[in-house]
């Protein structure tokens, strides 16, 4: 079957809204319920992340499906088709257009990546894009956001694998809003504390404490999308302590309040 090639800014859906910067391109575009979309690959590498609906993704390597808030690294020429599911669907789009020695200072390796669900460095990319920052001050996001993403997944791929590390992480990132402690977490996998804390973030480039904060703000990100709950609701079951808590956390990552947020991602 003939494979289509796509170039910079194009996609197989309606696009919505469309940004051209030094180096990116950034977009919108949503495809309607049932779509089914024919083999295709991109120019550029890019990130799509899916803010509403839910589609399945098949590639050569793996079939599976896509849910609002995941979000997807395709290498350059990375052959892919999908079928929307009963709703339409509606994406962001990332497309990375640097050459040469400028590309491995975002990604290190050439391969198919699925993030963790509302990962923040993409959110607060989608979230500039949307608040039409500056082209100045939205490359800096861009940039800035891009570089600490790839560099995480740098640090998972060339650390010694060690079981203990993505035991707790699944741990977290399953159950982020229970309540962990260094010694006790520590105690589960038979670790000295001082031990954990210092390979933990040997293994993972950051703390426990600030992964443990990201799972939670993760969480918020995805209560955020039901209606009824309130702050206060999000943000207990999403572990913090009450919602002042949750709005000081919310404001360090986003620049914003999480009301704030929610009617520009909305918009």
């Amino acid at each position: 079957m003939h494979t289509q090639k796509l170039k910079a800014g194009t996609f197989m859906g309606d696009i919505r809204k469309v940004r051209s910067l030094k180096g990116f391109t950034l977009s919108k575009t949503d495809h309607s319920r049932h779509m089914k979309v024919p083999a295709h690959e991109h120019e550029h590498p890019y990130i799509s992340l899916l803010l509403d609906g839910v589609y399945q993704e098949e590639t050569v390597v793996t079939a599976h499906e896509v849910k609002a808030g995941n979000a997807l690294f395709r290498p350059k020429g990375f052959e892919h088709k999908n079928e929307i599911g009963h709703t339409d669907s509606l994406c962001f789009n990332l497309e990375i257009e640097k050459q040469g020695q400028e590309v491995n200072h975002y990604s290190r390796r050439a391969d198919y990546v699925r993030f963790d669900r509302y990962n923040l460095e993409i959110m607060k990319i989608y979230f500039g894009f949307q608040c039409d920052y500056s082209d100045e001050l939205l490359a800096i996001m861009v940039e800035e956001s891009l570089h600490s993403l790839f560099n995480q997944q740098f640090v998972k791929r060339s650390a010694t694998r060690a079981l203990w590390v993505d035991k707790i992480r699944k741990q977290v990132r399953m159950h982020p809003e229970q309540m962990y402690s260094i010694d006790e977490v520590a105690e589960s996998l038979h670790l000295h504390p001082n031990y954990f804390v210092r390979k933990f973030k040997e293994k993972t480039g950051c703390t426990f404490g600030h992964f443990l904060l990201r799972q939670r703000i993760s969480k918020a990100l995805d209560l955020m999308n039901h209606p009824n709950k309130s702050l206060t609701d999000i943000a207990n079951e999403s572990g913090f302590y009450d919602q002042s808590h949750f709005i000081r956390h919310f404001k360090r990552v986003f620049g914003t309040s999480p009301s704030r947020y929610l009617a520009v991602v909305k918009g």
